[in-house]
């Protein structure tokens, strides 16, 4: 491979114009196949900045792959409120292999979206029931929006729910999204979850907040619950009681997700209570669904696989379409 001479800036609208949800989930199904198999290099870790904000600097790479990423997203929960700016932020640096030099700076706001999305239906192709049809999504921002966008590549969807803490936002998310998917979904006001959630397949949290959200006894079985945010999200029962719950890696999810700290700190979870990390389900070490009645909670704080296999296309989708502007070293 020549030797790199210059990087790609890509802004977040230059990413959009790149690769499709569906595209994202076949990309994501690889990423996770190869880190099941042992292909897929990466770490992660979490530092905290203040008492509200972190940083996390995430890594990876595929075997055989052109590119590595080193991927950045903060989190500070004060911005909007005090600075007018999002919550969240991501960018990436795409880096060739045989050099280590960078080839690629991108925005990864929406990639970081596509990606969790692409992930986490992948994750539920697996460990949902197939004839799974009523989604409960709590969330209507971007994530909620891409998952249930992505959700439908995988899933004959008849009914979807969004759930918001702030109402409007869930009724827009519900207009928008019945007319682009040609099925009902519907805006739910957050004191009246209980029943929509009792009929629901499949229920995704992807929240900022910090609430219990689902309650077990409102589960009916067979229902598998994607928690993916970084607070509280779910009672403790609904981890408890769980037919399986099933984390990414333990390694980050037991230190970080609050219902876990506390199950662990009053001694009623353990390691040796999770029944697999997901990778291990993909190769085949462990077993994933095994009933129609089964209740599964899946735990993620997110892995590098996916990334690895999204972002270097995301890369060469660009270069073939002139997108970006070319940086000198």
């Amino acid at each position: 491979m020549p030797i790199p001479k210059e990087i790609l800036y890509l802004t977040e609208e230059d990413v959009q114009q790149t690769i499709s949800l569906a595209e994202a989930v076949d990309l994501a199904e690889k990423g996770i196949r190869e880190d099941a198999i042992g292909n897929v290099k990466g770490d992660k870790f979490y530092m905290d900045v203040n008492d509200d904000g972190f940083i996390k600097p995430f890594s990876g790479y595929i075997a055989g792959e052109e590119y590595a990423y080193v991927k950045s997203f903060s989190y500070f929960p004060g911005n909007p409120e005090k600075y007018k700016r999002p919550t969240t932020c991501s960018q990436v640096i795409l880096l060739d292999y045989e050099t280590g030099l960078p080839v690629c700076f991108m925005g990864a706001d929406w990639v970081t979206g596509l990606k969790t999305a692409a992930s986490t239906v992948a994750t539920t192709a697996s460990l949902a029931r197939p004839d799974s049809e009523t989604v409960t999504i709590f969330g209507a921002g971007t994530l909620g929006r891409l998952h249930l966008k992505a959700l439908v590549e995988r899933f004959k969807i008849t009914q979807a729910y969004f759930v918001d803490i702030i109402p409007e936002a869930a009724e827009s998310c519900a207009k928008d999204l019945t007319a682009e998917l040609g099925f009902p979904v519907e805006a739910v006001l957050l004191e009246d979850r209980e029943a929509l959630v009792r009929k629901s397949d499949i229920i995704f949290t992807v929240t900022t907040g910090s609430q219990e959200l689902v309650h077990y006894d409102w589960l009916k079985p067979g229902t598998f619950v994607a928690r993916l945010g970084s607070y509280q999200e779910v009672s403790h029962d609904v981890i408890l009681q769980a037919d399986k719950v099933i984390f990414d890696r333990w390694k980050y999810v037991s230190p970080r997700i609050p219902e876990i700290i506390h199950l662990i700190k009053e001694g009623k979870f353990t390691r040796e209570s999770v029944h697999a990390e997901w990778p291990d389900i993909v190769a085949e070490k462990a077993t994933g669904r095994e009933s129609d009645d089964e209740i599964i909670v899946y735990i993620a704080l997110g892995i590098w696989g996916e990334y690895a296999a999204i972002l270097p296309e995301v890369f060469r989708r660009a270069k073939s379409k002139g997108l970006g502007r070319p940086l000198p070293f």
